[in-house]
């Protein structure tokens, strides 16, 4: 059919591009659109077929409102609030969403003051691998060196995994989570996390109780932002430790093993 159409009419791509938003027509073809009933019509056809395909498939893999709200008040399984957490780090649609939701929910008193009390002491803790990418072991490799990772401190959740920016630099990124009813929204917002150089003295013959030691510097440090995401970027290779300065316990993450290749 398209053979034997006006030469002034629009090609497939073009009328595609059209029905997609991305694209603009040249002056002669445009005006050939708007006085020729026939490419109006495949326009009109593309333009329908791209509606019935985002309808069907837009957000298609993405949690559903219900499951962020709930993800937001902790009460999802272990393995939901993983899953997601781990969706949100390549979802902005959803992450926006979890900080909106965050928002509105922060105006209710959902969990009120005096029902729970926080420890005086703040307590170190050492996170537990968890869950990790699944990938081919060989025998001279370690398998706990693979990413994204998922580690458990109590009732605290943290995934972790690596990206690569425009300029080849290694990105670390990251966000937590509680699955703890009286932790507040937006706990974790503006608190401290830090990378060490492994091994670190801060760590080294620490247990629950004992100051950090402050005589090692960090690396890298940066804060919580309020949707639980943490950033580092431009991380050389090598072997890290993380600590997480949370309001009643320092949270230790050990053997981050990163390789630029």
């Amino acid at each position: 059919m398209t053979d034997h159409l006006h030469a002034l009419a629009p090609s497939n791509e073009e009328l595609m591009g059209l029905a997609y938003d991305e694209d603009t027509l040249p002056e002669e073809e445009q005006e050939h659109l708007e006085h020729c009933p026939i490419c109006q019509q495949r326009l009109a056809d593309y333009k329908d077929t791209n509606a019935r395909m985002l309808s069907h498939l837009y957000r298609s893999l993405c949690p559903s409102a219900v499951n962020l709200n709930y993800y937001c008040l902790g009460g999802l399984s272990i393995e939901g609030r993983t899953n997601i957490a781990n969706h949100l780090l390549d979802c902005p649609l959803c992450a926006d969403e979890v900080v909106e939701i965050r928002r509105e929910q922060a105006n209710y008193d959902l969990y009120p003051i005096g029902g729970f009390s926080l420890r005086n002491a703040v307590r170190r803790i050492f996170a537990n691998l968890v869950v990790q990418q699944a990938q081919p072991v060989l025998r001279e490799n370690k398998p706990t060196t693979g990413w994204p990772r998922q580690y458990r401190a109590e009732s605290n959740d943290l995934s972790l995994h690596l990206s690569r920016a425009d300029n080849g630099e290694i990105m670390l990124l990251g966000i937590i989570t509680s699955s703890d009813p009286v932790k507040t929204l937006n706990a974790f917002e503006g608190m401290t996390v830090e990378l060490y150089a492994a091994p670190a003295s801060a760590v080294e013959g620490s247990s629950e109780g004992q100051e950090t030691d402050r005589a090692v510097s960090p690396l890298f440090s940066t804060t919580i932002d309020e949707v639980g995401n943490i950033f580092f970027e431009s991380i050389p290779a090598g072997d890290y430790v993380m600590i997480l300065h949370l309001l009643d316990q320092e949270v230790v993450i050990e053997g981050l093993t990163i390789d630029h290749g």
